[in-house]
């Protein structure tokens, strides 16, 4: 069997960008494990830490890449298909300015949580650790954007879809597509409420592949069961909003239906989910519609998913 490529955790960026060199070139179908670090950037290691660290939103969530992966050209869609996320041994949760009754509470406050065994040790408390990718995104054609920022490139959308088993597709803007990923949360309540979930560093396995076409405008997420369209604005109405209408879309055109018919299907069958949605300075709240494979089963002609039998 053929080894994965590695990327370390030495090598991150903290914008996606097209003067962003690569670290790694790969073919399509190519295995890579990187290892990322915590949205601290590594910079928590005791509870001082955590209560104390203070750092602008353009120097956190650090994402290790950029990836280049061979061939790729602007038009066509980057598939990233996640097959493991292995955790560290221990996340943090943090009241962040921004977390949505950051007003109510005393602050600062933190707590530094365990993992092991797939198991999350809170307080006394333990439950599953749930892992997923806050952070996973391709350079856009024009102006870089911070890692700690979602947008049609994909970047930081903290939705619990982006988990072990699903995989992302993202836009081809520029030649080699310059993949990042990052910001691991050991466990994320939908919403991210507080602004961080429980943060932690980790190694996460990808396998990625080029798809001809571009069948949305923003990330699509394709888990086992359901086709979820991603998008960001303002204020979450306004995220749900662009997912709707990118959805609305994505019917018409893939069942021949006219716009309104998708619509009505979207209410009858369609579920929106909230992806963060904390008061953080600048940056928009994140939302996904999802549908079902029942209804939507394919949105690229003729393929599947990279290491997903049709």
């Amino acid at each position: 069997m053929t080894m994965p490529y590695r990327v370390s955790s030495q090598h991150v960026t903290y914008v996606f960008g097209p003067q962003i060199r690569p670290v790694l070139e790969v073919p399509p179908q190519a295995v890579i494990v990187c290892e990322t670090l915590d949205a601290a950037s590594g910079r928590i290691r005791t509870q001082e830490d955590a209560l104390t660290l203070s750092y602008p939103p353009e120097q956190g969530n650090p994402a290790t890449g950029p990836i280049a992966v061979r061939g790729a050209q602007p038009g066509q869609t980057l598939a990233v298909r996640i097959v493991a996320i292995a955790l560290g041994p221990c996340g943090c949760g943090r009241v962040k300015r921004g977390g949505i009754i950051f007003d109510e509470l005393h602050p600062p406050a933190a707590v530094l949580t365990p993992v092991q065994d797939h198991t999350v040790a809170f307080k006394g408390l333990t439950f599953p650790a749930r892992p997923m990718l806050g952070v996973i995104g391709t350079a856009p054609a024009g102006e870089a954007v911070p890692t700690f920022y979602p947008g049609p490139h994909g970047g930081n959308l903290d939705i619990n879809a982006v988990r072990p088993g699903a995989t992302v597709y993202l836009p081809v803007s520029v030649p080699g597509a310059l993949l990042a990923l990052g910001d691991v949360h050991a466990s994320m309540g939908d919403g991210e409420l507080n602004g961080g979930g429980l943060d932690i560093a980790a190694e996460v396995t990808i396998e990625v592949d080029v798809r001809p076409g571009l069948p949305c405008r923003r990330p699509l997420i394709e888990t086992d069961d359901a086709w979820s369209v991603c998008a960001n604005g303002p204020t979450l109405p306004e995220a749900l909003r662009m997912a709707t209408r990118e959805m609305t879309t994505l019917l018409a055109t893939r069942l021949d239906l006219s716009r309104e018919e998708a619509f009505i299907l979207i209410g009858a069958a369609g579920d929106a989910r909230i992806g963060q949605a904390a008061q953080l300075p600048g940056l928009d709240a994140t939302a996904y519609l999802q549908i079902s494979k029942t209804i939507l089963p394919s949105v690229f002609d003729g393929t599947a998913a990279p290491g997903r039998q049709r």
